[in-house]
């Protein structure tokens, strides 16, 4: 019997440590495709243990060490002294290169692909070995006549005749060459805060943007104790406190009859004592109790003009009525907490990691009338931590495991809570802790959390965009940054997305410290309403035309396309569902495709092949 368990017991810890392999041979493969033809892919995975949540950066500085010391391995027999002397000086070189993690940036393409040279002048792992093999002349002409290419498509004279001399063949140059993520171009806010971003309103009139989490100062030294507010004046964006600050971490802001509301757990806002929710009088200038809460508030929102309250207090849900916070739920809810309020259906919906005491095991998501409290369907399969309205559809961003259940992205459809499926294969994955917070512009539906996120060609950390494919209608990941830890808020202003959380750098190498803009251009336009979408446009990149597609709702679309000077290269119409404008005999490069319906209008950035 004993013998038996043993067996049982190996067989697991084999069947375990093949998975374990195979994940890790799937992100090498993400860095380089050229994994799949190598004869030691399994065994130069095996044993290799990669952190959770790993950056890119170090994903290619992990494939260009493993490549070094397989290819050092590799039987070179057939290679004259000269050839022999040569590539083991280069593999000692490349050694260096992977672990000094100085790698190109992408910030020319929309997707993963590699850069020779970047603006830098920093060179990618082939560009490096040639340049330290003394053929930097070489290198340089790659560099102007073939930047983006893959190893095998490089077409300049030289090259093969270069990798002879130096005892590589083409195949492990192709190996060796990484491609790399695009880069989002990040606006850090001053020198941002020094502690983690939780929540973000913006007072779009006036152009404020207030901050809140758990932060004492400014990086250039303002002190704002939990709260913020970036806001414009004469000499540029500055920070300033508000009100002298909150003393405790705040989860939730909300801004309503220019009054700024704020919750989480504290005893005082600025000289007022306050119990865990306070507001501030934005006309005064001034903090003001707003009664007692006795647990953490998550989220506040205005349902029917009177404002609610959820979070870790008795009861989960309260409502203020001028004079103090009653009850809403009054048992109806129970479990750890309440994280999340949105209006959805003139019903204010409720999110959170909870049961609901109706008989049925309905979790997580539960609704209110103005007069009763009341079920949404079955509820998710995991905790809610936040709502988003979008394409007319209410979405919810929740954990990814509860238990034995998974279910990141779920979105309320024919009267009950369906996960949204996103596929997956070696190529394409999205997988981690949390899905924080949630934000929808145009045809996207923006996702800020803990994750990791890859599209084919794309490959980012705690930020995307989850788009439908036009043709099919399946769901896809666009990742839009590389950042080192968790995004909590997210908010727009105009085509400007903030971002707040708990991480400090981006991509390889940005500091940030938790708070940044990007300029965000949806593929699309909506409504404004329920934000559903009335135009699409795909693909991108495009090849032979870009197609502009119509809700049939939707009137005459007028369109220019224009290059990055100005040159407006294509003009029309597109009166039918589905327009395909052609790119015939328009140079390879970045475009602007402008589209007008009505008063709305989008301006789209795409990328010819």
């Amino acid at each position: 019997m004993k013998t038996f368990t043993l067996i049982i017991l190996s067989l697991f810890a084999a069947i375990s440590i093949q998975a374990s392999e195979n994940q890790h041979l799937k992100l090498m493969m993400n860095v380089n495709s050229q994994w799949t033809k190598q004869p030691e892919r399994y065994a130069a995975v095996a044993n290799l243990k990669i952190e959770e949540h790993t950056s890119f950066k170090d994903l290619i500085s992990i494939h260009l060490t493993l490549v070094e010391k397989t290819l050092r391995k590799r039987d070179v027999s057939s290679l004259n002294e000269k050839q022999h002397v040569n590539r083991f000086l280069l593999l000692d070189k490349l050694k260096v290169y992977a672990a000094a993690k100085t790698f190109p940036t992408n910030d020319y393409l929309p997707y993963k692909n590699p850069v020779f040279i970047d603006k830098k002048d920093v060179h990618c792992a082939v560009g490096y070995l040639i340049q330290q093999s003394g053929s930097e002349s070489l290198a340089r002409k790659i560099d102007e006549k073939q930047k983006f290419a893959y190893v095998h498509e490089i077409e300049v004279a030289g090259v093969k005749e270069w990798a002879d001399e130096f005892g590589f063949t083409i195949d492990e140059l192709a190996w060796i060459q990484p491609g790399y993520p695009p880069n989002t171009a990040t606006t850090p806010l001053n020198k941002g805060l020094n502690g983690s971003v939780n929540a973000i309103a913006i007072e779009q009139t006036n152009a404020f943007v207030y901050v809140a989490g758990k932060f004492s100062q400014t990086n250039d030294s303002v002190s704002c104790s939990n709260i913020a507010c970036w806001l414009p004046g004469f000499a540029g964006w500055a920070w300033i406190s508000v009100g002298n600050g909150i003393n405790g971490e705040v989860h939730a802001l909300l801004l309503h009859n220019n009054k700024l509301y704020a919750g989480g757990e504290f005893t005082q806002a600025g000289s007022t004592s306050a119990q865990n929710v306070a507001v501030y009088d934005i006309a005064l200038g001034q903090w003001q109790a707003m009664g007692n809460l006795n647990g953490s508030v998550k989220s506040l929102a205005v349902y029917k003009n009177e404002i609610y309250a959820a979070g870790k207090f008795s009861g989960f849900l309260s409502k203020w009525n001028g004079t103090q916070w009653v009850d809403i739920a009054q048992g109806f809810l129970y479990g750890t907490e309440t994280r999340t309020l949105e209006v959805f259906d003139d019903k204010l919906v409720i999110g959170g990691d909870f049961e609901l005491a109706t008989g049925a095991l309905r979790r997580n998501v539960a609704t209110y009338d103005g007069t009763n409290m009341g079920i949404s369907g079955m509820g998710t399969l995991t905790p809610v931590n936040d709502f988003e309205i979008h394409e007319g559809k209410l979405y919810a961003a929740c954990d990814f495991v509860s238990g034995n259940d998974t279910c990141p992205i779920a979105v309320y459809d024919n009267f009950d809570w369906q996960k949204v499926d996103i596929a997956t294969n070696f190529m394409v994955g999205f997988d981690g802790k949390s899905v924080n917070t949630m934000v929808s512009k145009g045809d996207a539906l923006i996702c800020g959390g803990e994750f990791m996120a890859t599209d084919m060609m794309t490959y980012g950390n705690n930020l995307m965009a989850l788009r439908k494919n036009v043709d099919d209608s399946t769901n896809y990941c666009q990742p839009l940054l590389v950042t080192d830890s968790a995004v909590n808020a997210l908010a727009f202003m105009g085509s400007s997305l903030f971002v707040g959380g708990d991480f400090k750098v981006n991509n390889f190498s940005d500091t940030l410290n938790h708070i940044l803009t990007i300029e965000f251009v949806s593929t699309g336009i909506t409504d404004g309403k329920l934000n559903k979408v009335l135009v699409s446009i795909y693909p991108n990149p495009a090849s032979d035309f870009i197609a502009v597609k119509k809700d049939a709702t939707a009137e005459t679309i007028a369109y220019e396309i224009s290059d990055v000077n100005g040159k407006i290269v294509r003009k029309g119409t597109c009166e039918n569902e589905t327009t395909a404008i052609s790119l015939q005999g328009i140079s390879a490069g970045v475009y602007f495709l402008n589209v007008k319906l009505n008063q709305l209008t989008e301006i789209v950035r795409f990328v010819k092949q």
